[in-house]
């Protein structure tokens, strides 16, 4: 249930931005859908290596082998943090050439232009966060990513892309301003919450009758 809740408070407050994107009109829509898709198309590398980061961190906790589960954690923050570093210099250096790949209208491409950096700024963090998420998860905390969403993305990231959007009237690019401040904060709570519990003594969990408990 809460890993549930968690991608539930994550992809909501993109579904809500996305609505927000079609008020302001077709152009901003339509610029918010080539930007997303190319920074999801890079977010699969990180998801990837969540998923991957996740079992060996389990697996390593539930063999009693707390260096293991360490080791996998460095690395696939090391890893994602590497990957999403590339992408960020791309979206970064020339979001043009990207805008121009996915359409030729021109007010589309100059917008979609707008929010590919914007986009750079926050690849480093959305690698951070998810791989975190990953980690808590192979260590059996699962709570603490679904708060750090809520807190995060709906806290701190919806009411910055309100305010940046609407009340300072910086449209499409306010809002993915606050998308990008609700990704860092969530980046930042979960990266201290991985140095605790992993600087904590490691211990694998048992189910039983659907209660956890420490071995």
């Amino acid at each position: 249930a809460p890993i549930g809740a968690q991608f539930f408070l994550e992809f909501g407050v993109f579904g809500m931005i996305g609505l927000l994107m079609g008020w302001l009109g077709t152009i901003q829509i339509a610029s918010h859908q080539v930007a997303l898709n190319l920074s999801a198309l890079t977010f699969m590398l990180s998801v990837g290596i969540t998923q991957a980061t996740a079992v060996l961190v389990g697996q390593a906790v539930g063999s009693d082998d707390p260096g293991s589960a360490r080791r996998a954690a460095g690395a696939g923050l090391l890893l994602s943090v590497g990957l999403m570093s590339v992408s960020a210099v791309l979206f970064l250096t020339i979001p043009e050439v990207f805008a121009r790949i996915y359409t030729s209208e021109v007010e589309v491409a100059v917008l979609a232009a707008l929010l590919l950096p914007i986009s750079g700024v926050f690849q480093i963090f959305d690698g951070i966060q998810t791989v975190s998420s990953g980690i808590l998860r192979g260590v059996g905390d699962t709570k603490a990513p679904m708060i750090a969403n809520l807190l995060g993305f709906w806290c701190v990231g919806f009411p910055v892309s309100l305010w940046l959007g609407f009340a300072r009237d910086w449209g499409a690019v306010g809002l993915w301003w606050g998308l990008a401040a609700g990704i860092a904060a969530v980046a930042v709570f979960l990266l201290a919450r991985v140095r605790v519990r992993m600087g904590r003594e490691l211990r694998r969990l048992e189910v039983e009758g659907g209660h956890a408990s420490s071995a």
